[in-house]
């Protein structure tokens, strides 16, 4: 996990990142980066339209912070990933298709 410090402030700046922001799709979610002066922040959101199960919901947001901080850490870039409403289960098939989505981006 990544420390709280380089968490991207989703409840007080998420509407006007997005806007400023360049994006990114891929089947499973949409990729939101910026550049940014301070040291890089990320941010994964995964709604409850996707999986009931907060066990399944957790799972993508550790692979996607696993993955994507290590890619980003030393590049001074805001990110969010924001998961799409598909109805998702863990499974090896799932894992590899969405870590090689976002080793992609």
């Amino acid at each position: 996990m990544i420390p709280r410090s380089r968490k991207f402030p989703l409840r007080t700046k998420l509407i006007n990142f997005r806007v400023q922001a360049k994006r990114s799709t891929t089947p499973h979610f949409t990729f939101y980066y910026a550049p940014s002066p301070n040291p890089s922040r990320l941010a994964v959101i995964v709604s409850r339209k996707l999986s009931k199960l907060a066990t399944t919901r957790n799972w993508l947001r550790r692979i996607t912070y696993d993955t994507l901080w290590p890619l980003i850490k030393d590049k001074n870039l805001d990110c969010v990933v924001v998961y799409k409403p598909i109805a998702l289960k863990k499974s090896r098939t799932a894992n590899t298709q969405i870590i090689l989505e976002l080793k992609s981006l």
